[in-house]
């Protein structure tokens, strides 16, 4: 009696542009999370806050981080890593653009 094993595909090298990909975006989260508490005292100064003001700029900051992860993860398992990727890179891209647009009154 012959049994037919399936034939298993050959890995191929894209997966280490991925993990590539993935360890960059993480850098570069990284860094942007470590930024903003080296440039907290020249925001101050330029936007004229108190620390109570800043402590809720870090505050906001904190949560978004904190309760968007479980939606994040859960609408990765529904729709697809890529897709969820390129919405948060997209989303957050945006929102790094637009803190440029804050000025003092």
């Amino acid at each position: 009696m012959t049994s037919f094993a399936p034939v298993a595909a050959r890995p191929t090298h894209r997966r280490y542009g991925v993990i590539a990909f993935a360890v960059t975006l993480a850098v570069i989260t990284y860094i942007d999370r470590v930024c903003i508490s080296q440039a907290a005292p020249v925001m101050r100064l330029e936007l004229g806050l108190t620390e109570k003001q800043m402590g809720w700029a870090f505050s906001a900051f904190f949560w978004a981080y904190a309760l968007f992860e479980i939606p994040s993860g859960w609408l990765g398992d529904r729709t697809g890593a890529r897709r969820v990727l390129l919405r948060v890179v997209t989303w957050w891209s945006f929102f790094i653009a637009a803190t440029g647009w804050a000025w003092t009154p």
